[in-house]
C-alpha cells in the first residue's frame, strides 16, 4: 500500500490490487488490444504469480518487457540482446522469407516461490534462449556425413530480480544447462513449472525437416528415412519435454537436479534422465491445466511437418511418435515398424535393433494443412503451424471454462507470403474424448486474421492473452518500418441493451395526390391510418428514423430490436386493426412544418417529406406514399392505448443491422395502418410532440469498451500511454490514483483539499467533525473507504463505496451531485468528536 498525506488534518492512502468428428461448443469471444506498435516479435507471455498483476513478455531479440495495469512499461526488465545468436538476413532453410528466424529469447518462467521471502526460489526466474555456439559449423558437402553441423547453442539460465521489482539483475545469470543443436529451426522453447514444483522445458528435434537432416541420429547425406532420429533417441535432449529441479545439484555439471520420479532415471546406456516424454517434433508451446477446476494435465501442441498439426496430453515416459508418425499418420514406415514390431534403424554408429512393443501415443486432437486431405473422415484444414495455449480457467468467459484454447501461426506456409493466424479450441466431450479442432469466432475486429499468432499467455486470474506479429522473424513491419508485434487479451463479447430514441419523424398525407398540394407535419404528432369521411377520407403514414450508427458501436451485432410508439388519440374504428412497419428504401426529410389543430397536414416547408416528395420540393419518391419494402418488417394489432410495441422479428434485426453497417442507407421505417376503413387513424407521440418519443429498444453484442480507468486516461493521454498510479505528474500532492478516484486532471495542479475536505463546527454541546470527498460512480474498479482515527495508528472505516455503488455507513450525511460535473458525487460524512484530536483519511483501492 502506498501512502500520501495531505495537510488539513486529512490523510489520503492509495493502494493497487493488486468416429464422426465431434465439434466443440465454443463461444464467440472478442479481443482487446493491450499493446500495439511497441513490441517487435513477442515470443512468450507469463506472470510472476506474485499478486502484482504484471505480465512479462519476451521479445525474440532478447528483451523482457512488463505489462502492468494494461500498459507496456517503458523500463526493460532484462536485456539479453548481447547474448542472443546473431540473426541471419536470409535463412538457407527459408530462402523465400527474408529475416525469418526461429531462434532467440523463447521462454520465461518464474519460480513458484518467487514471492516467498526466505524460500530458495525467492526472486528467481528462468529463461530459455539461443546463443552462439563456440562449436558452430555449417553443413558438410555431400556425401560427407561428419562432422555434424552446429548452428547455435540452447541455454537455460537462472536470473534474480534486483532491488527494484521491475528490473532484473543482469549480472546474476547462472547457466543451468546448455547443448548445441544442428539447425536454426525447431528449438522448442517453452519453460513452465508444473504443479509438482519442477521445471519443464520443451526442445525441438534439432531442425531441418523430417528429423533426418545431418546432426539427427542416424542421418545420411543425402537425406533418407530409416534413421532413429533425435526425437526417438533417448540419449539426446532434443525432440523432448524434459523435467529438472533448478535448485537441485545431482544433474550433469551440478547446476540443476534430476527428480527421482523422472521416468528414465537409472535407465543407463547414456539415456538422458532429464527426459519426461519424447517423440516430439517441435513443441513450441505447452501448459498445465491449473487454476480453479483444473486437472493438472500437461497439454502440448506439437508443430507438424507438412501434413498435420497436433495437440497431445503428455504423460511421464510417453512416446508421441515423431518421426515414425506425423500426428496419428505414418511418416517413416521403417521406423514405425521397428518401434512396434522390432527391427533395425540407423544410428550414428551404424545400426540399432529395436525390440518392438513400443506404445506410440496418438494426439487427442489434430488438423490438416490447407493443401492436404488426410484422415477418414478428412481432418479440418485449419493451418500450418500450431501454437499451444491453455485450458481456460478464468472467470470472465464462463462458456469457455475447461476448453483448451490455442491457435495456428499462419494459414499458409512460411514461404507462402500469407499472414493469417487463427484462434482455435477443443473440449473434452466425454472422458478421454476430445472434439475436432474448430475456429473460435472473433466478435468484432479480428486482428489475428492479418497477423501471425505467436504465443499465448495467462494472467494471475486465469484470463488469456495472445501475442502476434505482422512480420515473420525478429524485424519491424516491412510495410511501415514500425514494430509489428502486439499483445491482445481475449475478452467476452458483451451483450448490451440500449434504447435509441428517434432522431426525426414526419407524417405524409394521401390528399397530396388528389389535390396536387404538398402537405406535411414535421414538428407535429404522427398520424397513421385512414381518417373519417366528414372532410374526405384520407390515408396518413408515419415516417420514423433512428441514428443507430451514432449510438451503437461499429461492428456490433444486433440480436433483437423492438419498436415503440405511444398513442395519444385513437379513432373509433382503430382498435383491433393491424399496424405494420416497412423498411424505407429512400431517405427523406424533416422540415419545419407544424399543424396545431389536428390530423391534417399543413403546407410543406423546404426539406419536408410529403406523399409525393421525399425532400420538398426537389426530390420525388420513386413510389408515391413512400418507397418501401414489399414485405412488412413487423406487424401488430392495436388493442388498447398507451405504448404500442412491435416485437423483435428477424427482418427488424436485419433492418437495424443494415442501418448500423451502412449508415448512408438508413432511411428508417414507414408505419402503415388500416388504409381501407374510415376512422381507423391513430395519433402517436412524435419526437417533438408528446411525452414519449418513438424509440427502438436494441439488444446487441459488442466488443467491450475501455475500462473506467482507461476512459479516464484517454481524456489526458494517447492510447497505450503508460501512467503509473503512484506518479504525481502535476506535482499537486495527489497521486494519479487519487486524481482518477476524485475525477480530477492528472496534468493540472489542484488545491490540496480538492479531493478531501474536513471541518469542525460546534452544535449545542457537541463538536461535529465534517468530512467530504469526491466520488466518481463510473469508477467501478474502485473502493472508497473514509476512515477516522484518534492517533493515526488505529483507523476505523465509517463510510465506504464499492464498485461505483452509493456509499453506506451510519455517519453518512449525503451523496450529492457536484454542480456542473455530472455524474461526480460529493460524499459528506459527519461524526461527533469525543476528543480534541481527530484525523481522517480516504483509502482508495483499485481492482485491476
Amino acid at each position: 500500500m502506498m501512502s500520501l498525506r495531505i495537510i488539513l488534518l486529512a490523510t489520503l492512502f492509495l493502494s493497487g490490487w493488486s468416429v464422426l468428428p465431434l465439434f466443440a461448443s465454443l463461444p464467440s469471444v472478442a479481443v482487446k488490444a493491450i499493446s500495439t506498435g511497441e513490441l517487435q516479435a513477442p515470443t512468450s507471455i507469463t506472470n510472476a504469480g506474485d499478486g502484482s498483476g504484471r505480465l512479462f513478455v519476451c521479445e525474440q531479440r532478447g528483451q523482457i518487457r512488463i505489462i502492468q495495469n494494461g500498459m507496456l512499461l517503458p523500463q526493460v526488465f532484462l536485456d539479453l540482446s548481447a547474448k542472443i545468436v546473431p540473426f541471419e538476413p536470409t535463412s538457407y532453410l527459408f530462402p523465400m522469407t527474408p529475416s525469418y528466424d526461429e531462434r532467440g529469447l523463447l521462454g520465461l518462467a518464474f519460480h513458484p516461490s518467487f514471492a516467498s521471502s526466505g524460500s530458495p526460489g525467492y526472486r528467481k526466474f528462468y529463461v530459455f534462449y539461443s546463443a552462439p555456439s563456440p562449436n558452430a559449423r555449417g553443413n558438410p558437402t555431400p556425401p560427407a556425413t561428419a562432422p555434424a553441423p552446429v548452428d547455435c547453442r540452447t541455454i537455460i539460465s537462472e536470473f534474480q530480480v534486483s532491488s527494484s521489482a521491475n528490473v532484473a539483475d543482469a549480472t546474476s545469470e547462472r547457466v543451468l544447462l546448455s547443448f548445441d543443436k544442428p539447425q536454426p529451426n525447431h528449438n522448442g522453447g517453452q519453460l513452465e513449472f508444473g504443479p509438482d514444483g519442477f521445471l519443464y522445458f520443451s526442445t525441438g528435434d534439432g531442425g531441418g525437416s523430417n528429423d533426418i537432416s545431418l546432426g539427427h541420429t542416424g542421418a545420411t547425406n543425402p537425406q533418407t528415412f530409416g534413421n532413429l532420429g533425435n526425437a526417438q533417441d533417448k540419449t539426446s535432449l532434443m525432440g523432448k519435454i524434459n523435467r529438472i529441479d533448478p535448485l537441485g545439484t545431482n544433474g550433469p555439471g551440478g547446476q540443476y537436479g534430476i527428480p527421482a520420479t523422472n521416468p528414465f532415471v537409472g535407465a543407463g546406456g547414456g539415456v538422458r534422465e532429464e527426459i519426461y516424454a519424447y517423440g516430439l517434433r517441435n513443441t513450441w508451446r505447452f501448459s498445465f491445466d491449473t487454476g480453479t477446476g483444473g486437472t493438472g494435465k500437461l497439454f502440448a501442441a506439437d508443430v507438424g511437418q507438412s501434413r498435420v498439426e497436433e495437440v497431445n496430453i503428455i504423460n511421464a515416459g510417453g512416446n508421441y511418435g515423431w518421426h515414425a508418425r506425423e500426428g496419428s499418420f505414418t511418416l517413416d514406415n521403417a521406423v514405425e515398424n521397428a518401434l512396434l514390431n522390432g527391427g533395425d534403424v540407423r544410428v550414428d554408429s551404424g545400426k540399432q535393433t529395436l525390440p518392438g512393443g513400443a506404445v506410440l501415443t496418438n494426439p487427442i486432437a489434430q488438423y490438416a494443412h490447407p493443401s492436404v486431405t488426410i484422415g477418414t473422415p478428412a481432418l479440418p484444414k485449419l493451418g500450418t503451424s500450431i501454437t499451444g495455449g491453455f485450458c481456460y480457467r478464468g472467470a470472465d468467459i464462463p462458456a469457455l471454462i475447461g476448453k483448451y484454447v490455442f491457435g495456428d501461426y499462419n494459414f499458409g506456409t512460411i514461404n507462402s507470403g500469407t499472414t493469417q493466424g487463427t484462434l482455435l479450441g477443443i473440449e473434452e466431450t466425454s472422458p478421454g474424448v476430445w472434439s475436432t479442432p474448430a475456429a473460435i469466432a472473433i466478435f468484432g475486429a479480428n486482428p489475428f486474421s492479418t497477423t501471425h499468432l505467436m504465443a499465448f499467455g495467462r494472467d494471475e486470474q486465469g484470463e488469456l492473452y495472445v501475442a502476434t506479429q505482422m512480420a515473420q522473424g525478429p524485424r519491424d513491419d516491412p510495410n511501415t518500418t514500425q514494430p509489428s508485434g502486439a499483445v491482445y487479451k481475449i475478452v467476452p463479447a458483451s451483450t448490451i441493451t440500449k434504447t435509441v430514441n428517434a432522431d426525426k419523424d414526419n407524417t405524409i398525407y394521401s390528399e397530396d395526390a388528389a389535390f396536387g398540394s404538398f402537405t406535411s407535419d414535421a414538428l407535429g404528432y404522427l398520424y397513421v391510418g385512414r381518417t373519417g369521411s366528414a372532410n374526405g377520407s384520407h390515408v396518413r403514414r408515419a415516417l420514423v428514423s433512428f441514428d443507430v450508427s451514432g449510438q451503437v458501436p461499429a461492428g456490433a451485432v444486433i440480436q433483437s430490436a423492438q419498436f415503440r410508439l405511444n398513442t395519444e388519440t385513437i379513432a373509433a374504428s382503430a382498435t383491433g386493426k393491424t399496424f405494420s412497419i416497412y423498411r424505407l428504401s429512400q431517405t427523406w426529410g424533416e422540415g419545419t412544418s407544424e399543424n396545431f389543430t389536428g390530423g391534417f397536414g399543413v403546407p410543406a416547408t423546404t426539406g419536408d417529406a410529403t406523399w409525393t416528395r421525399r425532400f420538398y420540393n426537389t426530390l420525388a419518391w420513386s413510389t408515391a406514399g413512400g418507397a418501401h419494402a414489399v414485405t412488412a418488417s413487423a406487424s401488430g394489432v392495436l388493442t388498447t392505448g398507451g405504448v404500442q410495441t412491435w416485437g423483435s422479428t428477424s427482418q427488424m434485426v436485419s433492418d437495424v443491422q443494415g442501418w448500423l453497417d451502412t449508415p448512408s442507407g438508413n432511411a428508417g421505417w414507414i408505419v402503415r395502418g388500416d388504409e381501407t376503413t374510415d376512422k381507423s387513424a391513430v395519433q402517436f407521440h412524435s419526437v417533438q410532440k408528446g411525452s414519449v418519443r418513438p424509440s427502438l429498444v436494441l439488444s446487441y453484442t459488442a466488443t467491450p469498451g475501455p475500462t473506467p480507468r482507461e476512459s479516464w486516461l484517454l481524456q489526458y493521454f494517447p492510447p497505450g500511454h503508460y501512467v503509473e498510479d503512484s506518479a504525481d505528474l502535476d506535482r499537486d500532492g495527489l497521486r494519479n490514483l487519487a486524481e482518477y478516484a476524485f475525477a480530477l486532471s492528472p496534468l493540472a495542479a489542484d488545491p490540496p483539499d480538492a479531493g478531501l475536505k474536513v471541518s469542525v463546527a460546534r452544535s449545542q454541546l457537541n463538536n461535529l467533525f465534517t468530512m467530504s470527498f469526491r466520488r466518481d460512480p463510473r469508477a467501478t474498479d474502485l473502493t472508497y473507504q473514509l476512515q477516522t482515527s484518534p492517533d493515526m495508528v488505529q483507523w476505523t472505516t465509517i463510510v465506504q463505496s464499492v464498485g461505483g455503488n452509493a456509499p453506506t455507513g451510519a455517519s453518512l450525511v449525503s451523496d450529492a451531485d457536484v454542480a456542473g460535473e455530472s455524474p461526480i458525487k460529493l460524499v459528506t460524512v459527519r461524526e461527533t468528536l469525543t476528543s480534541r484530536r481527530r484525523f481522517a483519511r480516504v483509502e482508495v483501492t483499485r481492482q485491476p
